[in-house]
C-alpha cells in the first residue's frame, strides 16, 4: 500500500473484479484487500452490469473473455448507463492481444488495459490512479451541481415578494435539491411564535406547530442554537431525542433563516432512513437557508413598505413617489447582497483551474496508454488545482454568511500589478497591449482581495470588448481623500442609452454573459465607501473611474 494513503475498512473504495476464473477472481482480491480495497468478484458479464448498477464501485476489473455476453458488451452496456458511465474501468485479460483489440476496449470507453500476466506493482499503481481521479472528477461534478442548483434557486426566490408564496418556493426547491421523507418551513411572526408553517411529506395538509411542540425537537434546537444541526440517528444524540413531534423521521438536518444576527425562521428536512443525511446535505441546506433569509427579510420589508404606503394613499403622489423608489433600492441591494457574492468570480476563478486539471490528467492518460511511468507531478498539480477549486466552491456556498472583511491599508499600485500578472498570458494572446500609468503614492483602505476581483473584471470587461485586440491602460493617482483608478481599453464602446444599465443585475450585452460581474463590482466598491462611475464613446473608447478612500486621510 501508498504509505502515505490508508483506508477505513468501512469506506474504503470498492472494487468490482469480473472474471469467469476462479482463481483470477482470487488473486486479484487477495492483491488488493492486502492494500486495503474492498473487492467484490463476479463471473460473467451479465453479473458485473447488475453489481455494478447495485454497488456503485469505485473501479471495474473486467475480463474479456466470459460466459453470456463478453467484456466488451460489458462495458460498452455500462457506458450506455447513466448510472455506471463514469465508473472507471480497466480492462484485465490474457485474450485480447492484438492491437486491434485493445483499440477497440478503448473505443468502447474502457479507461485502461491490463495483458495478463500483469505486473502487481503495476496494476495497482494504475487502479489507485484511476480511483483517485475519478474521485476528483465526482466531488468536482458534485461541488458544480450544487452552484448550478442554488444560482437557480437564488434566482427563483430573489423573483417573489409575497411571504407565503416565497415559503412554497423555498419548501419547493429545497424538496428538488434534496429528496426526504418530510420537509417542515417555519417563519416566525414578531412576537417569536411560529407564524407562517409550509410542510411536505406530512400526512395532514398542515402539522399544528407552536412554541409547546418545538422543544426537543431539531427545528426547535436550531431555532434556540441558531446554527445549522445535523442529526444522523435521532435518539443517538440526547439532545435531539425527535426530529419533529410527530412522524416515523429517525434522521435530520436543519438550518436557521439567519438575518444579520437575527433568527427568522429554520428550514428543515426529515427521513425514516437512519443515515440519509450527510454533512454535504447539511452544506446545500445551510446555503439554501441562508440564501433564502435574504429573500425573506426583503418579502417583509416589502410587506412592511407596502402596508404603509397603503396607509397614506391621502399624501402628496410626490411622497408614494418616493416610498416606492426607496423600495425598488431596497429590492435592488438585497438582491445584490443574495446573488452577487454567489456568483462573483466564478467564471474568472473556476476555468482557468479547469483547464490546467484536464491538461495534467490527459497527460497522466497518455503516460498510462503508452504504458510510461505517469508523472506524479501531473496527478499533484490537478490535486492542487481542484483544492483550489473546492476552496472557491467553499466561499460561494458559504456566501450569504460572509466573514468580516478585515479592511486594512493595501497598495493600489501593487493590486494593479499583481492582476496584470495573473492575466498576463490572456491579454497577450488576445493581443491587448497594456499601458500603465501608477502615480498614486497613497495605500487605500480596504480588502485586498475583493479589490483584485474589482480590477480583475474590469480588466477582463476590457478585454473581451477589444475581440481583435487593442489598447488597455491603467492609471492610479491621488486624489484630496482619495485614490483614483482609472481602466481605459480602445474597444466597441457602449451604447448611451445602455449606459445607466451596466451595473444594474443580470443586465448584459454579452450573448453569454451573467450580467453580474459589473454589479457585483458596484457591490464592492460601494462597500468600501467609494464609487464607481463608466464613461464610453461606442467604436472609440470604454473608461471606468474607481474612487477609493485613502487608508489615512489628511
Amino acid at each position: 500500500m501508498n504509505a502515505n494513503e490508508t483506508f477505513d475498512p468501512q469506506t474504503s473504495p470498492l472494487i468490482l473484479v469480473a472474471d469467469d476464473e476462479y482463481y483470477a477472481q482470487m488473486l486479484l482480491k487477495r492483491v488488493f484487500e492486502r492494500e486495503g480495497y474492498r473487492v467484490e468478484t463476479v463471473d460473467n458479464g451479465v453479473k458485473a452490469i447488475e453489481r455494478a448498477r447495485a454497488l456503485h464501485p469505485d473501479l471495474i476489473l473486467m475480463d474479456i473473455q466470459m460466459p453470456g455476453i463478453d467484456g466488451f458488451e460489458a462495458v460498452k452496456l455500462l457506458r450506455e448507463d447513466r448510472s455506471t458511465e463514469s465508473i472507471p474501468i480497466i480492462v484485465v485479460t490474457a485474450a485480447a492481444r492484438d492491437p486491434q483489440d485493445v483499440a477497440r476496449g478503448l473505443g468502447l470507453g474502457a479507461d485502461d488495459y491490463q495483458r495478463k500476466p500483469f505486473n502487481t506493482s503495476e496494476l495497482v499503481a494504475r487502479v489507485r490512479n484511476k480511483i483517485r481521479a475519478y474521485h476528483l472528477e465526482e466531488r468536482l461534478k458534485q461541488r458544480t451541481e450544487e452552484l448550478e442548483a442554488l444560482v437557480r434557486i437564488g434566482s427563483i426566490l430573489n423573483e417573489e415578494l409575497a411571504l407565503d408564496e416565497l415559503a412554497d418556493r423555498i419548501l419547493d426547491a429545497t424538496c428538488e435539491r434534496l429528496p426526504s421523507d418530510s420537509a417542515l418551513l417555519i417563519i416566525l411572526n414578531p412576537q417569536r411564535q411560529p407564524g407562517l408553517v409550509r410542510s411536505r411529506g406530512w400526512h395532514s395538509a398542515e402539522p399544528q406547530v407552536n412554541a409547546l411542540s418545538l422543544p426537543d425537537t431539531l427545528p426547535g434546537h436550531v431555532l434556540d442554537s441558531g446554527e445549522a444541526m445535523l442529526v444522523a440517528s435521532a435518539g443517538e444524540a440526547q439532545t435531539v431525542p425527535r426530529i419533529f413531534d410527530d412522524g416515523p423521521c429517525v434522521a435530520g438536518i436543519a438550518a436557521p433563516f439567519k438575518h444579520h444576527g437575527q433568527i427568522l425562521g429554520v428550514l428543515a428536512l426529515g427521513d425514516s432512513r437512519p443515515g440519509h443525511f450527510s454533512e454535504g446535505h447539511l452544506r446545500v441546506l445551510r446555503s439554501i437557508a441562508e440564501q433564502a433569509a435574504l429573500a425573506i427579510r426583503n418579502a417583509q420589508l416589502y410587506t412592511e413598505l407596502r402596508g404603509y404606503a397603503d396607509g397614506l394613499e391621502s399624501m402628496v403622489e410626490a411622497r408614494t413617489a418616493a416610498l416606492q423608489s426607496a423600495q425598488a433600492q431596497l429590492v435592488r441591494a438585497e438582491k445584490l447582497a443574495a446573488l452577487g457574492t454567489l456568483a462573483a468570480g466564478v467564471a474568472h476563478e473556476v476555468n482557468n483551474p479547469l483547464q490546467a486539471i484536464q491538461t495534467n490528467l490527459e497527460m497522466a492518460l497518455e503516460d498510462l496508454d503508452e504504458q510510461r511511468p505517469v508523472d506524479r507531478e501531473l496527478l499533484d498539480f490537478a490535486k492542487q488545482d481542484v483544492q483550489r477549486i473546492e476552496g472557491i466552491v467553499s466561499r460561494l456556498l458559504d456566501f450569504a454568511r460572509p466573514a468580516q472583511v478585515e479592511l486594512k491599508a493595501v497598495n493600489p499600485n501593487e493590486l494593479v500589478r499583481e492582476v496584470l500578472t495573473l492575466a498576463g498570458k490572456q491579454l497577450e494572446h488576445a493581443h491587448v497591449k497594456v499601458q500603465t500609468a501608477l502615480t498614486a503614492r497613497r495605500a487605500v483602505l480596504g480588502s485586498a482581495d475583493q479589490l483584485k476581483q474589482v480590477i480583475l473584471n474590469l480588466v477582463v470587461n476590457a478585454m473581451e470588448a477589444m475581440p481583435g485586440g487593442g489598447e488597455l491602460t491603467i492609471h492610479t493617482e491621488d486624489a484630496s481623500d482619495a485614490v483614483i483608478l482609472k481602466v481605459r481599453d480602445t474597444g466597441t464602446g457602449i451604447q448611451a442609452d445602455e449606459l445607466p444599465k451596466v451595473f444594474d443585475p443580470f443586465f448584459t450585452t454579452k450573448p453569454d454573459g451573467t450580467g453580474l460581474g459589473l454589479s457585483v463590482t458596484y457591490s464592492i466598491i460601494e462597500g468600501h465607501g467609494g464609487q464607481i462611475e463608466v464613461r464610453s464613446e461606442p467604436g472609440v473608447f470604454t473608461e471606468f473611474t474607481v474612487c477609493l478612500p485613502v487608508a489615512e486621510r489628511k
